[in-house]
């Protein structure tokens, strides 16, 4: 029953949004009480969280791989972008929820917040490592993180939302995704052309 009350409510807060989904209507979407579904849950505050949760702990396992494997924090960055972007279409609904919600919707302490946690930490502490390597040159790690993660994060956008298909003739997407991460991350730019000041060129 806790698996499906989560299915019906991952479905619903995508396709109806989080503050036009009530537990009335979760329960009624499975056909269960109303009142019978607080055994399992005490709001959905509490399943939202539950979700973002259950989507950061897929996405976790390849960050903590790349972390044990990749000694290389760029290639880690590439890789982890590439993996991003992967992860937007192949569960795009825990993408959504994961990445999309508002900070005011749900836990962002305690346990059902911990692997969004890591999972931000394992990259901050990648992007840190390369900064301190100077491949961005005098760019600070809170710049090259803020600008790595918006560029990954709008190209996971445009693509999920078939806007890249709709403006590129038949895009060789993997190649683009290649590129783009390539520009994202050339060396000297801070991410996104954030440390080129005071550079004799």
């Amino acid at each position: 029953m806790r698996r499906l009350i989560l299915d019906s409510a991952r479905q619903l807060f995508v396709r109806e949004g989080f503050d036009n989904v009530s537990m009335r209507r979760i329960a009624g979407a499975i056909e269960y009480s109303p009142a019978a579904i607080y055994r399992y849950f005490k709001s959905k505050r509490e399943i939202l969280s539950t979700l973002r949760d259950e989507g950061f702990r897929r996405f976790v396992v390849s960050q903590r791989l790349r972390a044990q494997t990749c000694p290389d924090p760029l290639e880690r960055l590439r890789a982890g972008g590439v993996e991003y972007v992967c992860f937007a279409l192949a569960e795009p609904e825990y993408f959504q929820l994961m990445f999309c919600t508002d900070c005011s919707e749900v836990d962002l302490e305690g346990d059902l917040a911990a692997t969004s946690m890591e999972a931000y930490a394992l990259f901050r502490a990648t992007v840190d490592e390369a900064v301190g390597l100077g491949h961005f040159g005098d760019a600070d790690t809170d710049s090259v993180v803020f600008s790595v993660w918006a560029g990954v994060h709008g190209l996971a956008h445009l693509i999920n939302s078939g806007r890249v298909g709709l403006l590129v003739d038949a895009p060789d997407m993997e190649a683009l995704l290649g590129r783009a991460m390539d520009f994202i991350l050339r060396p000297g730019q801070g991410g996104c052309g954030l440390s080129g000041q005071g550079q004799e060129g």
